[in-house]
């Protein structure tokens, strides 16, 4: 495994941020107790895909790096809602609006064999997805076309398949979405996104001083502002982080 000084080089230069911001995030999750300690040089920590999961969130998700730290752990309770799943079917003829399990938050993930995520208990966070997509990607196998130098086939044959991993603020909204087309044309759909442990936040701009006065007294995060940011990422990331704590090189 990486030490964290290599961790923060390679998810600056794969998310496209700067190395002072994803140390900094680093930093600060470490004084917060959030992410693997240790000392310098050979004495460096060797860090986790949960700790790399954990600085992807700050960096993404947080409104300011230097809130991570608590931005960390109400993610790290955040719970499933929204959970849509589209079956394999024809291209075209999937209806990912009606998809089923609704308010279910277990992954099905059919065919996939993403066991880092399905296996996971029902009541998980959104870190947890991350850090086990990250687990997966290190050995993931899937190709339309596998090199001919690798007699053994890939797991799934496709022709198209994206994860794309979204982040809303302030309202803390974590979103994974995965969208596959196999070699016979059958496409699969699933998508679920995470709410703080409190639930949605309510949308606090025609709420009366009173009524969020009510609802923050009941725990429930009230959202004041007009603003909304989005920030995304895609199967790139997943593969070059996961692969890189995998320590694959090709």
């Amino acid at each position: 495994m990486p030490t964290p000084g290599q961790l923060t080089k390679k998810v600056a230069a794969t998310l496209g941020v700067d190395e002072t911001t994803a140390a900094t995030a680093w930093r600060v999750l470490r004084e917060a107790g959030e992410v693997t300690k240790g000392g310098r040089g050979r004495s460096a920590a060797q860090v986790t895909a949960r700790d790399a999961a954990k600085l992807i969130f700050a960096i993404c998700g947080s409104n300011t790096i230097k809130d991570a730290g608590e931005f960390i752990a109400r993610a790290d309770t955040s719970r499933g809602h929204g959970h849509r799943v589209a079956d394999w079917a024809p291209t075209g003829e999937g209806k990912i609006g009606s998809g089923k399990n609704p308010l279910s938050p277990a992954w099905e993930l059919q065919r996939l064999n993403i066991t880092t995520v399905t296996d996971l208990p029902t009541a998980h966070s959104a870190i947890d997805v991350l850090e086990g997509l990250f687990l997966w990607m290190g050995s993931a196998r899937y190709n339309i076309d596998p090199p001919e130098d690798k007699p053994e086939p890939p797991k799934l044959m496709v022709k198209h398949f994206t994860i794309a991993v979204s982040f809303e603020s302030p309202a803390e909204i974590t979103r994974f979405q995965f969208s596959v087309i196999d070699a016979d044309d059958q496409e699969y759909f699933e998508e679920q996104f995470y709410a703080p442990s409190g639930g949605y936040h309510y949308d606090g701009r025609n709420l009366t001083d009173y009524a969020i006065d009510r609802i923050e007294a009941d725990g429930h995060p009230v959202r004041r502002g007009d603003m909304e940011t989005e920030r995304r990422f895609s199967i790139h990331t997943l593969g070059e982080v996961g692969r890189f704590l995998a320590g694959v090189t090709d």
